[in-house]
């Protein structure tokens, strides 16, 4: 009779494409009861009973949010919100077990759960997590570039064309009274410093994309460098200048500085690795700060640098591969009535839990205000 409804729902979701919530769980009573409360708030639920059946669902309806048991026969919660993850990003996953631990909220963040909340839980609780994860799948979509029919030269574009675009650039080479092999041996160091850039970034099979943030990035430095009229004693400056738009001092721009200035790699590398303030490694908009003094550390720094890790996908010293957060852990911040204490640039934030240090994070990605947690 279970599956009986379960394909009445599906078909019902097939129907409607409209759905708000999935709900996959191999016991029919958290099921029923999710549904229940879900659809007493307005919002359109249906139910799997088992993993498989839950990611056929998720195909076909493309649901804003899911809610899914972690411990299932089959194919785990897990695997589900792996596959989930592949289908549609958009889609807001929330973990539901009855056999909570850190290790296990942890993991389920790293693979993309927004939500974890252990069995069993209050009805407010899970309409109050679904109602945020909907908000999140809509600024998700939002931020989706729309799917557009490319433009009439775009759509038309091929080698030959492009061929015929780089033969006029040559054209305007020529103009400067260069020769050929030296805009050939320009472009190839170009893309040799784009290459080098990716593998920094890690981003290696991105390569067009690189490639064009490279070119973004010179056109910056050109700029900055033409507001200090090319001036060599501004070099200080222009360097501040150009990690304050780029947040570092990435090689292929300090490269470029050397050659609009006219002033040696060597001595620009010298100043650049002098002042503190200047980064020569990837470094994200936001720095995050685990303290992990004697105050913090018996309070639970250990757990709290774990999660952030898992929250952000890097490890201390590391940068995020969009740039946005680089994760350091410090031996003292001198608050240790805080303890355990997480700094994000100038904010501190005391103990926060799982819940409330993801919200942070996602606050600073989307560029919103975020109060301190007390």
């Amino acid at each position: 009779m279970f599956l009986d409804e379960v394909a009445t729902a599906g078909a019902t979701a097939r129907r409607d494409t409209m759905t708000d919530v999935l709900v996959i769980d191999d016991e029919r009573s958290m099921c029923d009861g999710c549904r229940q409360t879900l659809e007493a708030e307005g919002l359109r639920a249906v139910t799997a009973p088992d993993g498989p059946r839950g990611v056929e669902l998720v195909e076909r309806t493309h649901p804003r949010v899911i809610v899914v048991d972690l411990k299932m026969p089959g194919m785990s919660g897990m695997e589900v919100l792996a596959k989930v993850s592949e289908i549609d990003p958009t889609i807001v996953s929330i973990v539901i077990t009855g056999y909570a631990s850190i290790d296990s909220a942890v993991e389920s963040m790293k693979i993309g759960a927004f939500d974890f909340l252990t069995k069993p839980f209050e009805p407010e609780q899970l309409i109050d997590s679904v109602k945020r994860g909907m908000e999140l799948s809509e600024t998700r979509q939002k931020a989706r570039p729309p799917a557009r029919a490319a433009p009439p030269e775009a759509a038309a574009l091929d080698a030959p064309q492009v061929a015929l675009r780089g033969l006029e650039v040559l054209g305007q080479y020529y103009s400067l009274g260069l020769k050929r092999r030296d805009f050939l041996d320009e472009l190839k160091n170009l893309e040799a410093e784009s290459r080098f850039h990716a593998e920094t970034l890690g981003r290696i099979r991105e390569k067009e994309k690189v490639v064009l943030q490279v070119v973004e990035d010179l056109r910056v430095v050109d700029e900055i460098v033409t507001r200090h009229e090319y001036r060599k004693s501004a070099l200080l400056q222009i360097l501040l200048d150009v990690q304050s738009e780029l947040n570092w001092l990435p090689r292929h721009a300090l490269k470029w500085v050397s050659r609009r200035l006219k002033v040696s790699l060597a001595s620009i590398y010298t100043i650049a690795s002098f002042y503190e303030a200047l980064s020569l490694e990837p470094r994200g908009e936001h720095l995050v700060e685990i303290c992990t003094g004697t105050a913090c550390h018996v309070r639970g720094a250990p757990r709290l640098q774990a999660t952030a890790s898992a929250l952000l996908g890097i490890e201390p010293g590391q940068t995020d591969p969009d740039q946005v957060f680089t994760l350091k852990t410090v031996h003292c911040m001198g608050c240790c009535a805080l303890a355990p204490v997480v700094k994000i640039d100038d904010r501190y934030y005391s103990n926060p839990s799982l819940r409330e240090l993801r919200k942070v994070f996602d606050s600073y990605r989307q560029k919103k205000e975020q109060p301190c947690l007390r």
